[in-house]
């Protein structure tokens, strides 16, 4: 009776677990990532023990090097006991022989693995050597017989695909199911509702894609900031933040966080007509929105109005005491072809730094002609300043329009610069400034209003982030006039020595060869003299 009452208690808690699913279903927030069962029967074959869809090398996840004997799409040697895991299954808390009274059990992460990678069972024994799971014989398709046993698992797990099929395909998003997937599902959907990519609806997104999280509660205060053996662990009054162990914390202990906050330097986003960074209003400012920095903006209007999609990026905290986090100055951004015209083999690289201009008064042309150093194909550079000296040319000769204020500068890179109020004559060096920062001018002229970057620190990506390509989904957020570079940030791998314990250094004296002497007898040397002969001559 205890028995039967069990098994109905069972299949009526299945049945209860499946229609809180169905309504969980409805909302893109609250759908449930895998559908779970309590109980899950699992058929392996003795015929199936290590074969290559189970046991085999793979160029994508096997850590082996080159030349190391490795044998690709061949079942290895190695001493595991693997076995095709079930279509869709992706998680199982525990294994046992019976359904009813199991007299032996098999913990995941102790007695089995599961390799998704691989969609295969690993054991650390062979459960057909372990008599207490029954085995039953079954027609074999070659010469040898064949057994199979069945595995009864506890707490199961199917990905049935929940966040596609409910949501993500009306956006075109097909991931691997995870949370980060559901997060920039919402992310992007949330975006195309307000009408477009804010701050908040870009930062939710990107955090998916890097596998960073942001706070979550309205304010948080940082308590713990600690490494230890599964990376960097940062935890508030609220929640625990895991992180990857190269990351570094972007605050500080006792600091308190509102939702959304990122708690390391992975990414940012630098809107070119606000400028990059932001610090405080002025004490004693009566405006809400904070001001750049002077001097160290890349735009000229240092201290113009603020426009912003919902202004979440700028607006002071409710004490008026801080903004946003102050963001990095941007070193240098390669334009690629997809900002330049053809025939251009490669990237121009415009770096944020003051660099000496050049100036050709006596140009073919007969107007003057400056550049100044960009990184690229040298050919490529060419053209470039060539394009925009003729274009400044026919500029210059156009007619005028009537539409155009008449007090708009034309003409030429040189007459743009030329600091004369109303210049009569081509500039000279005189008239010309001596530097210029390529990214300044770039952005001033070129990308401003329409283009914002999203600096990426590689260092700093989750263990579950879901790949950087999947940048390329946020195009549906952005209008059809904007644009978004990405510049991924890379550091390299430091190794840190202790001088005083771990260096030393030896010195030996060793006997040089003598060296080897040769001895020339002077009869074999023979010196020829010079003999100088008159041969014509002229007197005068």
């Amino acid at each position: 009776m205890r028995s039967y009452v069990n098994s109905v208690a069972y299949a009526v808690s299945q049945s209860h677990r499946n229609l809180l699913e169905v309504v969980a279903a409805l909302s893109r927030y609250d759908v449930p990532l895998f559908h779970e069962k309590t109980l899950v029967p699992v058929t392996i074959k003795k015929s199936e023990l290590n074969t290559v869809l189970t046991n085999a090398d793979r160029f994508d996840i096997s850590p082996i090097t080159f030349d190391s004997g490795a044998k690709f799409d061949v079942a290895t040697d190695k001493y595991l006991f693997s076995y095709p895991l079930p279509d869709k299954l992706v998680s199982v808390e525990q294994f046992f022989n019976k359904l009813t009274f199991p007299t032996a059990v098999l913990d995941n992460n102790v007695d089995f693995t599961i390799d998704r990678t691989r969609n295969a069972l690993v054991f650390n024994s062979d459960p057909f050597d372990n008599p207490a799971f029954l085995r039953s014989a079954i027609p074999a398709l070659g010469a040898l017989p064949d057994a199979e046993i069945v595995l009864w698992g506890f707490c199961g797990k199917y990905d049935y695909d929940y966040v596609f099929n409910q949501f993500a395909y009306a956006v075109g998003l097909k991931l691997s199911t995870s949370e980060g997937y559901k997060q920039l599902t919402n992310a992007i959907i949330t975006g195309l509702i307000n009408g477009g990519a804010s701050v908040t609806a870009l930062d939710t997104a990107i955090s998916a894609i890097c596998g960073v999280p942001l706070t979550v509660e309205p304010e948080e205060t940082v308590e713990v900031i600690r490494w230890d053996n599964h990376g960097l662990f940062i935890a508030t009054d609220k929640n625990i933040y895991r992180f990857a162990a190269s990351s570094i914390p972007s605050v500080e202990l006792e600091q308190v966080v509102p939702a959304g906050t990122q708690l390391i330097r992975c990414f940012d986003i630098n809107e070119f007509f606000v400028g990059n960074t932001y610090i405080p209003a002025i004490p004693g400012d009566t405006q809400v929105l904070c001001r750049p920095v002077a001097g160290d903006v890349l735009t000229t209007n240092d201290f113009e109005g603020f426009i912003t999609q919902d202004g979440d990026d700028i607006v002071l905290t409710s004490d008026g005491t801080a903004c946003r986090a102050v963001r990095r100055k941007i070193d240098a951004l390669a334009i690629d072809q997809g900002f330049l015209p053809a025939c251009f083999y490669g990237d121009l690289t415009f770096e944020n730094n003051g660099v000496p201009l050049e100036i050709m008064t006596d140009h073919p042309s007969g107007y003057t002609y400056v550049r100044f150093p960009v990184g690229g194909i040298p050919a490529d550079v060419d053209r470039f300043f060539d394009e925009i000296h003729a274009r400044g040319i026919a500029d210059k000769l156009a007619a005028a329009v009537p539409c155009v204020p008449r007090n708009r500068r034309r003409g030429t890179l040189a007459h743009l610069l030329d600091k004369r109020v109303q210049p009569g004559t081509e500039p000279t060096a005189a008239h010309l400034p001596t530097t210029i920062n390529p990214l300044q001018f770039i952005i001033e002229n070129v990308l401003r209003n329409n283009v914002f970057v999203v600096r990426i620190v590689v260092s700093g990506l989750g263990q579950n982030h879901l790949g950087l390509y999947n940048v390329r989904h946020l195009r549906q957020l952005l209008p059809p006039q904007s644009a978004m570079i990405v510049v991924f940030e890379l550091a390299p791998n430091i190794d840190k020595i202790n001088a005083e314990n771990n260096v030393y250094d030896a010195l030996k004296l060793f006997t040089a060869a003598e060296p080897l002497n040769d001895q020339i007898p002077s009869t074999l040397i023979r010196e020829v003299g010079i003999n100088v002969h008159s041969v014509s001559g002229t007197c005068q």
